[in-house]
């Protein structure tokens, strides 16, 4: 199969599978996990809303994608692409929650995945990956009243 046309002939059947199959995906996904969470004993609140603000947000960048779309007279291209990301990512989550819960996964499937996890996460030389880490830096870098005074 060449990837060239299934990529520029990509599209979803309606705008209503555009955003049911993510969502959709995103359910099944938190179900799975919490499943998983049940039997290991593990469940956590403060896990389960961290998670459930990750699904809440990408229901929201479906939704700015399909109001970007309409604003700007995009193609649905636009709105297909970001529901493929999002339906991608709960795919993957959902195959390594299956496989947490002992359901074997072919081999070949399982190594792929561990692949684009790898290929996924940010280098360490990558600049966007400093930008996140100083993000989560809680020191405090303003600047202080005796530099203020200092300057004067």
């Amino acid at each position: 199969m060449d990837w060239h046309y299934f990529v520029e002939n990509f599209q979803f059947v309606s705008l209503f599978w555009a955003f049911t199959l993510p969502v959709a995906l995103e359910v099944i996904d938190f179900l799975t996990g919490y499943i998983n969470a049940c039997i290991k004993g593990e469940r956590d609140s403060a896990v389960m809303r961290k998670g459930g603000g990750k699904k809440f947000g990408e229901a929201m960048c479906l939704l700015v994608a399909q109001l970007f779309t309409w604003a700007m007279g995009l193609p649905n291209a636009f709105l297909y692409l970001v529901a493929l990301y999002i339906s991608f990512m709960e795919l993957v989550s959902i195959i390594e929650n299956i496989k947490k819960l002992g359901v074997p996964v072919p081999g070949k499937v399982d190594e792929q995945i561990d692949h684009l996890k790898d290929e996924l996460k940010p280098k360490e030389d990558d600049p966007a990956a400093a930008i996140e880490h100083s993000a989560d830096d809680d020191r405090d870098l303003s600047p202080k009243d005796e530099d203020k005074e200092n300057d004067k």
